[in-house]
């Protein structure tokens, strides 16, 4: 009990500074307090191993590896959304659905020519928009395998549609 007691009081001490820090990443009010919300369950998890003199360090160093994370797959997924915004930008201008089914059959068929676990995964993140580390843990992999992943499925992507010509 003297654990959760120690916590109590660490987290009401450092959670409006941990928010404003991440803001200064995120600039999302939504976002960042999911951050700080993972950095404090890390940090519970934790908590036993972490000696109370260094907790401030352990949280400030989390929430800006946490919010550093964050923004780079952001800037993945905008990547893919442009992506997928160009690929089928050409849907708007054509009434013809048999036209609009091709697309549809091409798009389909360079995701299935992603090899099964990149396959799962991109679409995990991209698709069902769960975090790396959703996916990391619900598959047993590591964050970084999970980005390797997506890397390698956002490059086949890329070179399939400028073969495609789409």
């Amino acid at each position: 009990m003297e654990e959760k007691k120690d916590f109590d009081i660490i987290f009401r001490l450092y959670y409006s500074e941990l928010l404003f820090f991440v803001m200064q990443f995120l600039h999302d009010e939504e976002e960042s307090r999911d951050v700080v919300s993972d950095v404090f369950e890390d940090f519970w998890t934790h908590f036993k191993q972490i000696e109370k003199s260094k907790a401030k360090h352990f949280l400030f160093k989390t929430a800006r590896f946490k919010a550093l994370d964050r923004l780079r797959r952001d800037s993945v997924k905008r990547k893919y959304v442009k992506l997928y915004s160009r690929i089928t930008e050409r849907y708007e201008h054509f009434e013809d659905e048999e036209y609009l089914l091709k697309k549809e059959e091409i798009v389909e068929r360079i995701l299935n020519e992603l090899t099964p676990p990149t396959k799962e995964i991109f679409i995990s993140c991209y698709v069902h928009y769960q975090e790396y580390r959703e996916v990391a843990e619900k598959m047993g992999i590591s964050v970084n395998t999970v980005k390797k992943h997506v890397m390698k499925a956002l490059k086949l992507i890329r070179e399939k549609r400028k073969n495609l010509d789409i």
